[in-house]
């Protein structure tokens, strides 16, 4: 069996409105037997507003994954509870009702430990990192409330211990900080320990919004990060909420960044996080690969690289592959100055961006209340 695993999955925002139908022009997705995705939001049609960064969609979100010919979804990531305990609810009911196979998130923490079943010898599991300074706001599963399978050792290992005899896990994780190319050296760590398990296939992440290298170990490998692979362009109102507006209105303001706003704004993605990664697993002969993708600036319309962009994405994925490899001081060095330095450009363009929305006389007032 060919099997299909790409990044984050957002059906709402310039889409919501639209068919999925033909979106996905990538062979090796589409002639897939079996088709695996991250999706990024909950999919239901309540009213609740929570206050914190939001993604989600209305319940026609289920018939584009159809359409796209998405077989299973994995809900283990900082967005599912982003309609509350009664949006987890319905994004459940809204899959079965189209039959797509779910892991990672659950109405208890006994479902949402569960593995799904990808072929005899394969299945899946889901997690989602928490209590980081840039991942929190998490909700953990437990024994009477819906949530996902948090992400730590132990529960991993306790997970693979309950796997049938000879069957081996694809891991699928939402972890690491957002825009940034290198991954936590302890994370990478925690892909060595598991892919040291002989229970353990291989690691696929997500949440950075780009693309990384891969960690390669015992003879396996961790994807870090596939990227972006489907996320429309969408509004946002304040603070960092996703909006829907009327079909007659005019926005005023655009920014390639996600950051809270103090008026209604349309977010585009720019060129860094509209390319990804899409792995594709033969279970048969036991075959890994992957192609570069990308996704069009104005439309919904995912495409594979070709090319000189193909070429440099290669090249940036074997040279973070690459950079995973060295020393751990070295490499520590690398990823906080990286991380620094990508912390202090994005903050210097959202300060731009913040005094074109306010004007001079009501940005400096903002920064005196903050001083």
């Amino acid at each position: 069996m060919k099997i299909s695993f790409t990044g984050d999955v957002f059906l709402g925002g310039d889409l919501q409105k639209k068919s999925a139908k033909k979106i996905i022009k990538v062979s090796s997705f589409n002639n897939a037997d079996f088709r695996v995705v991250n999706l990024e939001h909950p999919i239901s049609d309540n009213d609740i507003e929570l206050d914190k960064c939001t993604l989600f969609t209305n319940s026609s979100a289920t018939m584009k994954l159809r359409e796209m010919g998405v077989n299973m979804v994995n809900l283990s990531n900082n967005h599912i509870q982003d309609k509350g305990n009664e949006g987890i609810v319905d994004t459940l009911e809204n899959l079965k009702k189209f039959n797509i196979k779910y892991f990672g998130a659950g109405l208890n923490i006994n479902e949402a430990k569960l593995n799904q079943k990808l072929d005899k010898d394969y299945c899946i599991l889901g997690y989602c990192d928490y209590g980081k300074k840039y991942l929190n706001q998490i909700q953990i599963a437990d024994k009477n409330t819906p949530g996902i399978n948090p992400l730590n050792y132990q529960n991993i290992i306790d997970d693979l211990s309950n796997l049938e005899e000879g069957k081996k896990a694809i891991l699928f994780f939402h972890w690491g900080r957002e825009h940034v190319s290198l991954p936590k050296y302890e994370d990478i760590l925690l892909a060595k320990d598991l892919l040291r398990n002989e229970k353990v296939a291989m690691i696929i992440g997500m949440h950075s919004h780009r693309f990384q290298g891969v960690v390669e170990f015992n003879g396996k490998k961790a994807y870090m990060s596939l990227g972006n692979f489907i996320f429309p362009n969408f509004h946002i109102k304040p603070p960092t909420k996703i909006y829907y507006p009327h079909k007659d209105f005019k926005c005023d303001y655009q920014t390639r960044q996600y950051h809270s706003v103090f008026k209604p704004t349309y977010k585009k993605w720019k060129n860094v996080n509209r390319k990804s990664i899409i792995v594709s697993f033969d279970t048969e002969v036991k075959e890994l690969s992957h192609v570069f993708v990308y996704q069009e600036d104005n439309e919904v319309c995912i495409k594979e690289q070709k090319g000189v962009p193909q070429l440099l994405s290669k090249f940036k994925f074997k040279f973070l592959t690459f950079l995973y490899k060295l020393p751990k001081g070295i490499y520590i060095f690398l990823e906080k100055n990286n991380t620094l330095l990508s912390i202090i450009l994005w903050r210097t363009q959202i300060m731009f961006f913040y005094l074109r929305q306010l004007g001079i006389k009501a940005f400096l007032k903002k920064v005196k209340k903050r001083l």
